[in-house]
């Protein structure tokens, strides 16, 4: 079949089960890493054993979850990637994730050792005057859910938190928006997707190490890319429930320039895409921006196409980086709305992916044919 009537086929096929015309289309360094880490490649399940009707999944997102989890990872007294608390995060969050994917959950367990920088020496101490240990054991977490295909999404999150000085590893640092609101999104969406079969494999990961320059991230990026999955896209969920006086504004982050420049036309028009969706589904006030510093940028580095969520808490929120930083803040009813645009997001990318004899053409290179 040749390459014009497979483009036919899909396009048709797009327009006659999904209204995509709705969704205004036109419209840090490597630093010394080890690991123990192995997690099994993705074998694509056959069996789609029914089309979903995206309101109907949407509608499963319950407020009252996403409200709990932010109340107990907050709980913590502090998620700074170098406390002696972070192993008691990561075990919490293991055993969440595994009540939702049972066996799919793997740990990738890594060390960091941090370059030094002028003036550290082997007797140098935090302001707790503790000496700084040469390395840390750090905790990446992932659940896999295989589809029909190895066509993969990646929805992401990281789980430290910080106070203003970033060595001061024993404060107080609840970090409810920043980032127990993306977590919360993220392990709803794991929750809901658990028992529905997709064409795309998803891959819920939460990273470790985030404020200290994005530590997790980087390791787990040169994982996949070593490994070679088949990475359609990766939705990265970093302060999502935060609205100031209830205004709704949200930011989705696109890649415009950075590293890898070719990536950029992808991720603007899955950008575009999302919007429609959330202009279709939530009551957001969804704008575009331009990716900031985050989880995503050593993906974005390889290669891959990447999008973010963001409340714009960085400039916004009065508590970022501090103790005020409590679930009492957020905004519930905003970050269910967050959640229902990230489940909205990937039901509608995967109902433009068929099953056919033909070779598979990515989702973002058919939104971008259907763009032009």
């Amino acid at each position: 079949m040749s390459f014009q009537i497979i483009f036919t086929f899909l396009f048709f096929f797009t327009l006659t089960n999904f209204p995509i015309t709705a969704f205004h289309l036109l419209d840090e360094a490597h630093h010394g890493f080890t690991t123990n880490f192995s997690f099994p490649e993705i074998t694509a399940k056959s069996d789609v054993d029914s089309v979903v009707t995206p309101q109907h999944i949407i509608d499963k997102v319950n407020p009252i979850y996403l409200e709990k989890t932010v109340h107990d990872l907050s709980s913590f007294h502090t998620r700074h990637t170098e406390s002696e608390l972070i192993d008691d995060v990561a075990f919490w969050l293991t055993e969440k994730l595994q009540s939702i994917c049972g066996t799919e959950v793997h740990v990738q367990n890594f060390t960091y050792t941090p370059e030094k920088t002028n003036g550290d020496d082997d007797n140098d101490v935090n302001n707790n005057h503790r000496p700084k240990p040469f390395f840390y054991n750090l905790k990446n977490i992932a659940c896999e859910k295989p589809g029909s295909t190895n066509n993969t999404i990646i929805i992401s999150a990281h789980y430290d938190s910080r106070m203003e000085d970033i060595n001061n590893s024993t404060a107080r640092a609840p970090g409810a928006d920043d980032n127990a609101s993306g977590v919360s999104a993220l392990l709803e969406v794991a929750r809901i997707l658990s028992n529905i079969s997709l064409n795309h494999s998803i891959i819920f990961v939460l990273f470790s190490g985030e404020e200290q320059g994005k530590w997790g991230s980087t390791h787990y990026a040169d994982y996949i890319d070593k490994m070679d999955v088949d990475l359609d896209l990766l939705i990265n969920l970093d302060m999502v429930g935060f609205s100031l006086e209830e205004t709704n504004d949200f930011l989705i982050e696109y890649d415009n320039g950075n590293v890898v420049q070719d990536n950029d036309k992808y991720s603007r028009v899955v950008a575009n895409f999302i919007k429609g969706v959330a202009e279709k589904y939530t009551n957001l006030n969804a704008t575009l921006g331009v990716l900031g510093n985050s989880d995503y940028l050593p993906f974005e580095a390889l290669g891959y196409t990447v999008v973010g969520f963001h409340d714009d808490g960085v400039t916004k929120n009065p508590d970022h980086h501090k103790s005020t930083d409590t679930p009492d803040i957020l905004d519930y009813e905003y970050l269910t709305s967050v959640t229902e645009l990230t489940l909205a997001t990937i039901l509608n990318l995967d109902r433009l992916t068929t099953t056919t004899d033909t070779p598979s053409f990515s989702v973002l290179d058919f939104l971008v044919f259907i763009a032009q």
